[in-house]
Formats: structure tokens, C-alpha cells, sequence
């Protein structure tokens, strides 16, 4: 007897989740809508038990995310980073993110942070994905990240990057060039 497994509410919301985060870094600063708010829908969807995570500025977060079964990891060590980008601490305690390697460059961190989209400071992001360029507005973000960022990077080495302002998402693979207006 054959049966028919349908997918859950929760299957439903995961999927459509890890959908807006695969078109966010294909089409890096146009702006997604998720189908919840906050960091907890995205870890939802990429944590299992075969990933690290770190989490810098929210204990209730954290203890959430080590219900799925991932490994927390010291900051330089994790797969997915979920941190505050508002001071210049932040930014450099960041630093030390994974950046891949030649070999394995997959092996890199992905970064996600609180922002504020539509005002701010001005970037033009240029790079695959992208006709032209784009210039967004984002707020909420040390301005000393930007640099540290452009240090970091060196494609196919470096991390991506996930701004989350409530139920949007903007996303912003290694292989994107920012530049501060």
C-alpha cells in the first residue's frame, strides 16, 4: 500500500526559508522576504547535527540552536556565525572567521547579522549576480566592517554574508566587491 507523505507546516516554512537564503547570494543586495522574522527561522532551516554554529549576543538563541542536534564552536571555528556587527569589537572579534582554502574553499563560515535596510551607510555592490551594480542603504553595522570585510576576502577565500532586518533578508556571497559611497 502506496502512501502519500505530505510535507508539514513546519517542512513547508523551513523549505521556503532555505529557498529565500539560496536566492539572496544569487542575486546579492536585492532584498528577500522570509517567511518569519529573526535569526531562529534561518538557523531552522541550514543546523543539523553534522554543523557548528556560533552565536555572540543572544543566550536564548544559542540555547536554541543547540536543541538541533549542531555543535557549538568557538567563533573561529563555526559554519555559521550569528553575531552583532555594531561595534568596532564585533567587527573585530569577526576577523578570525573561516575563509575557506584553496583546496576546500567551501569549508568557509557564513555570517549573519542584524541590519536596517533604506537608510545609512551607502554600498555599491558589484560581482556576479548583479547587472551592473546595486547600491543599498544599510544601517545598524560598524563602519569598520566593510574594510575588515574587504581584508578578509579574497575569492574563492572568504565567508558570505546574511543581513537580516526583521522578515528580509539581503545576501552577500565572498565573490561580491562592496564599495563604501
Amino acid at each position: 500500500m502506496a502512501s502519500n507523505l505530505l510535507p508539514t507546516l513546519d517542512d513547508t516554512r523551513t523549505n521556503a526559508t532555505f529557498e529565500e537564503l539560496m536566492w539572496a547570494l544569487s542575486r546579492p543586495g536585492q532584498p528577500r522576504e522570509l517567511p518569519a522574522e529573526g535569526f531562529w527561522p534561518l538557523a531552522e532551516s541550514l543546523l543539523d547535527r553534522e554543523c557548528s554554529f556560533h552565536v555572540t549576543s543572544d543566550p536564548t538563541l544559542d540555547l536554541k540552536m543547540a536543541a538541533t542536534g549542531a555543535r557549538r564552536m568557538p567563533l573561529a571555528d563555526a559554519d555559521y556565525v550569528f553575531a552583532a556587527l555594531d561595534s568596532a569589537e564585533d567587527v573585530e572579534a569577526l576577523s578570525t572567521l573561516r575563509i575557506g582554502s584553496l583546496l576546500y574553499p567551501d569549508d568557509a563560515a557564513t555570517l549573519f547579522a542584524p541590519a536596517r535596510f533604506g537608510s545609512g551607510q551607502r554600498l555599491r555592490l558589484t560581482g556576479p549576480g548583479i547587472k551592473d551594480s546595486v547600491t543599498i542603504e544599510v544601517d545598524g553595522i560598524d563602519p569598520a566592517f566593510w574594510s575588515m570585510r574587504a581584508r578578509a576576502i579574497r575569492y574563492p577565500l572568504g565567508w558570505d554574508l546574511y543581513l537580516v532586518d526583521g522578515k528580509r533578508l539581503l545576501g552577500i556571497p565572498r565573490s561580491t566587491t562592496i564599495e563604501v559611497l
